[in-house]
């Protein structure tokens, strides 16, 4: 999953002090867009996300929440896909 993250310039997982999520790996799609990856146990969801400032991102819910995919699969390349259509968004 790190060589991923990295790829796509997502950050590290953090833990998520809003407590909305449990940790989070995020990275900017413009403006207040974010793609946001959740790990909570063994599973990790993309969600598509708002933030009115990044300072809020790990520190507050999202202004806004879509989630693309439950139980996101590194070895799916339709997953893989997902991500890069809206990283290409910007």
């Amino acid at each position: 999953m790190e060589q991923l993250l990295a790829y796509y310039n997502f950050s590290p997982f953090v833990k998520d002090k809003s407590r909305f999520f449990d940790h989070i790996a995020y990275v900017s799609i413009k403006d207040d867009l974010y793609l946001l990856f959740e790990k909570k146990d063994n599973l990790i969801n993309l969600h598509f996300t708002s933030y009115a400032n990044p300072d809020f991102i790990g520190k507050q819910k999202p202004s806004g929440l879509n989630t693309l995919i439950e139980n996101f699969e590194i070895d799916n390349n339709q997953h893989r896909k997902i991500v890069q259509q809206y990283l290409d968004y910007n």
